[in-house]
C-alpha cells in the first residue's frame, strides 16, 4: 500500500462537481491520505466540507466559486 496525496484546485473540483455533482465532490475530498490545497477557493470549500455544512451549503459554496 502506498501513501496517497491529491493536488487540489478549482478547476478539478469543477470537473468533478460537473461530472457528478455533490456526491462526487465528497468522494474525492474523501479518498486521498493527503489533500495539497492549491487556491483559496478550494481551500474555502475544503474548509466547509470540514465543518459538515449540509449538502445544500456545499453546493452554494462551490457554485459561488465556479460560477454555474
Amino acid at each position: 500500500m502506498g501513501f496517497n496525496k491529491r493536488w487540489i484546485n478549482i478547476d478539478q473540483i469543477k470537473v468533478q462537481y460537473n461530472t457528478g455533482g455533490i456526491d462526487a465532490v465528497k468522494r474525492y475530498l474523501d479518498s486521498p491520505d493527503a489533500l495539497i490545497i492549491t487556491d483559496e477557493e478550494s481551500s474555502d470549500i475544503l474548509a466547509k466540507y470540514r465543518s459538515k455544512v449540509s449538502d445544500q451549503e456545499l453546493d452554494k459554496i462551490i457554485n459561488k466559486y465556479i460560477c454555474i
